[in-house]
């Protein structure tokens, strides 16, 4: 496997002549059956880092300089992943910091992994054995901890411990189908952006515990700005994965509105109550299948051609009559078992209005867009399409 290691640069003369001959003679030695490149993006520093790289260059064959304008973190190693897939004939590219935060000794460990089967190595400061560095402040601890929990709490995803790590190995044929021209940001963000869409792809993702260190020469790049910059991203990607589902319950809000206003009108017209019930349920129904069709489901469009309009309107009913069904047999056990009436925190209340909210939330909402989603829109179909 031809693997190049990226690593990005501003003004790391002193850590990049010091990293250069450790990855060459204590780390690659270690490395079998693989080929290994370094590959320095170097952003233009003024502190003369690229000479000492085109040095490194003649001692070492296997080191590359790519140089550019300094626009941040992740278009530095956005910059370097296509030079690494279109000039290297990468087969998997690793991000490392050149200021040995990263222990340049755990490269063979990322390596391994991948060649035990993985996509995706994240070298994790959060499973046991990894650690974060002891000199950082409360600040700081707080920050790393509390944005990979943010994250993970978002995203829905447990199974990453470490979202924030900058120490990656990614197989090219994973990052190739990642547009990476068109990220949500060029810092630090980047990387959040890229491990949410290598996990899209369904990509085989392993963590190897990592000891972060702190800077041995200079001091942190990344700042506030950086830290907002890098949630803003989170979210967006977070919103984006359940767009759908966010429209769907929308729809449902303004239905059931809908349907509140249209029974109390119909009454106020003299129309029975059962009766003002089943039409304000009806013109429901009507709109939230209208609504959805036209929004929550409009990319479906080319789908829904082979299956006329008052078909899926039919299925739609069918289903919304199957959801009233669930909350009824659900409230006429629920009343049964309990009574008539609850106390919850010394209130009395009718065991059917106790019951119906869990019921809707838990069960109903559930069950309708998984109904949409399958039977009625056909979605699972897109990817095929």
């Amino acid at each position: 496997m031809n693997i190049v290691i990226i690593i990005p640069t501003y003004n790391e003369r002193s850590n990049v002549e010091k990293m250069m001959p450790v990855l060459e003679k204590e780390v690659f030695p270690h490395i079998h059956n693989h080929n290994v490149s370094i590959l320095i993006v170097d952003d233009n520093s003024p502190d003369g880092t690229a000479d000492i790289v085109k040095l490194a260059m003649k001692k070492w064959s296997n080191i590359k300089l790519l140089s550019g304008m300094k626009e941040g973190l992740g278009a530095a190693y956005v910059r370097g992943m296509k030079y690494a897939m279109q000039v290297m004939n990468a087969d998997a590219v690793m991000e490392f910091d050149s200021d040995f935060q990263h222990n340049p000794h755990d490269i063979p460990k990322l390596i391994k992994a991948m060649d035990e089967g993985a996509d995706y190595v994240i070298g994790s400061r959060y499973i046991k054995g990894g650690a974060i560095p002891k000199e950082w402040g409360l600040n700081r601890k707080f920050l790393s901890i509390f944005g990979g929990m943010f994250t993970r709490i978002v995203w829905l995803n447990f199974s990453i411990h470490d979202m924030t790590s900058g120490f990656k190995l990614t197989k090219t044929s994973f990052l190739r189908r990642i547009d990476l021209d068109h990220l949500l940001a060029k810092n630090f963000a980047y990387k959040m952006q890229i491990l949410h869409d290598i996990v899209k792809l369904k990509a085989v993702v392993k963590e190897v515990p990592i000891v972060f260190a702190e800077r041995e020469v200079g001091k942190s790049k990344i700042n506030v700005q950086d830290q907002l910059k890098s949630f803003y991203v989170v979210l967006r990607l977070g919103i984006y994965d359940r767009k759908r589902f966010l429209q769907f319950l929308i729809v449902g809000g303004s239905g059931f509105i809908l349907q509140f206003i249209s029974v109390y009108v119909f009454i106020i017209l003299g129309v029975k109550q059962f009766v003002a019930a089943m039409l304000g349920g009806e013109i429901a129904i009507l709109w939230n299948f209208l609504i959805n069709n036209k929004w929550t489901f409009k990319d479906t469009k080319h789908l829904s051609q082979s299956s006329k309009l008052w078909k899926r309107l039919v299925k739609f009913n069918v289903a919304s009559l199957a959801s009233i069904g669930l909350q009824g047999l659900v409230v006429y056990f629920a009343v049964k078992i309990l009574g008539e009436k609850l106390k919850i925190l010394n209130f009395t209340l009718h065991t059917s209005i106790a019951v119906l909210f869990p019921t809707i939330i838990l069960l109903v909402i559930p069950m309708n867009y998984v109904i949409y989603n399958r039977f009625i829109w056909k979605t699972h179909q897109l990817k095929k399409s």
